[in-house]
């Protein structure tokens, strides 16, 4: 049977591919700019300046654990959802609105507690949006595409984060020791904008996408090579169990994303006690910038890369990259030096990024590809969870020896690059290298 016009890959450009990874923009520069910049400023200023990195640490631990809990039940309701507005839509507008509305309660938090408990709330709702939006590659776009889909995906992640990140690390920073209360609220009000354009460039795509392969309300009435499935095939595939190997390369990937988000988490104070800058969250800002402009410059080449020779490759020259960086920044003792280090970082990180996300759909079972997805989150989730618990362990070795703490930091993310990458080796994947344009992984092996 002819394949559905929408699925042909040259009805993937980039263009297109952009506007459905436009959600990733507002929703990921939203939380990335929240935990590296604002955050931290509100965590200095309501909570004791000695054991600022474990109240920063429990506060974002327990919003992720929350998101945590609640991505795998969010991906199978996603999976079994029919409406008129499709299947992963309504819960991005879902977490959308809530999310925009817990950012008034950041901005009006008088102390500690209320700002935890808004974290949290916000967390919760963030992933009712995002875990579904994740599946929208493995549901639309054919395997041929995937790592170029991944690309621009993590390239809209990276963009939101850098554009955000740098923003509010400037108005910010525009508080020098003064009060910071108007500065947080102008940061949120652009995240709020930044969400709701977003939100609304990726709903109109998918909308239109599957209107176009008639696909409304059941993404999954046909496979990735067009080919319809009738009731009873599509139900059986509700029932298919999910890859053999997804624990080994959740493990790998819980590993990976707690040594990437390690150092953006504590970097604030890294800055300040480790490298003493005079302005830390300034030069938060420009390090952002040069990570984002490194990482962008990576991530596209990386996922062509992929679809080219195959993901573990490349993933594993991210993961030793990305060690190597790492161990180099127990050298950087200004900001010049970390900038440096910091863009080979980035290409690293990039690298990584973009081809452990092409094989994460490949990995996918047709079907259930959100709750696929919502487990490959679980394990992003584990990742940016166990880099935030490393807080107390910082704080504990500065106050034994001054500086001990950033080391044994920097070492341990260098560590888990290499056991993230390592892991992967034995892994089975399909070779997209041999696959017709439009097939899907299931018809693949």
């Amino acid at each position: 049977m002819a394949r559905s016009p929408a699925n042909q890959p040259e009805n993937w450009g980039n263009l297109t591919l952009m506007k459905l990874s436009a959600y990733g923009f507002g929703m990921i520069g939203f939380v990335l700019a929240m935990d590296i910049i604002i955050l931290p400023e509100m965590v200095k200023e309501l909570a004791p300046a000695e054991w600022k990195n474990t109240y920063l640490a429990i506060i974002t631990f327990s919003g992720l654990l929350m998101a945590g809990l609640a991505q795998p039940f969010v991906g199978r309701a996603s999976d079994n959802t029919r409406s008129f507005l499709g299947r992963r839509i309504p819960y991005m507008l879902w977490g959308w609105a809530f999310v925009s509305l817990g950012l008034i309660g950041v901005g009006f938090a008088p102390n500690y507690v209320t700002l935890f408990f808004v974290w949290v709330f916000i967390q919760t709702n963030f992933n009712v949006g995002y875990g579904p939006y994740q599946a929208l590659i493995r549901d639309l776009v054919p395997l041929s595409r995937v790592g170029v889909a991944s690309s621009v995906k993590i390239l809209a992640d990276a963009s939101g984060a850098g554009i955000l990140g740098a923003i509010c690390s400037t108005l910010l920073g525009r508080a020098a020791g003064g009060s910071i209360h108007i500065w947080v609220w102008l940061s949120l009000g652009l995240i709020a904008i930044a969400m709701a354009i977003s939100t609304f460039v990726t709903t109109m795509t998918v909308r239109a996408k599957e209107a176009a392969a008639n696909m409304s309300g059941q993404i999954s009435g046909q496979s990735a090579s067009g080919e319809p499935l009738n009731k009873s095939e599509d139900d059986d595939n509700q029932e298919r169990p999910l890859h053999p190997q997804l624990r080994r390369f959740m493990v790998s990937r819980l590993l990976i994303m707690a040594a990437i988000t390690a150092f953006p988490t504590f970097g604030r104070f890294f800055l300040e006690e480790a490298v003493k800058v005079g302005n830390p969250s300034q030069a938060l800002g420009w390090m952002i910038l040069v990570v984002g402009g490194a990482l962008a410059l990576s991530i596209y080449p990386a996922g062509w890369t992929s679809d080219k020779i195959g993901r573990k490759p490349v993933v594993i020259a991210g993961a030793l990259g990305g060690a190597f960086s790492s161990i180099w920044l127990l050298w950087a003792n200004d900001v010049s030096g970390l900038l440096i280090t910091s863009s080979l970082l980035g290409i690293s990180i990039g690298t990584l990024l973009s081809s452990n996300w092409a094989l994460a759909n490949e990995l996918g079972t047709q079907g259930r590809e959100a709750l696929h997805m919502g487990m490959v989150n679980l394990a992003t989730t584990g990742g940016s969870a166990a880099a935030k618990i490393m807080g107390p362990g910082i704080d504990l070795l500065n106050r034994a020896s001054d500086g001990r703490g950033w080391d044994a930091l920097l070492i341990t993310c260098s560590i888990l690059f290499v056991i993230g990458g390592l892991l992967l080796i034995p892994l089975k994947v399909v070779d997209a290298t041999r696959l017709n344009p439009a097939t899907s992984p299931e018809q693949g092996g």
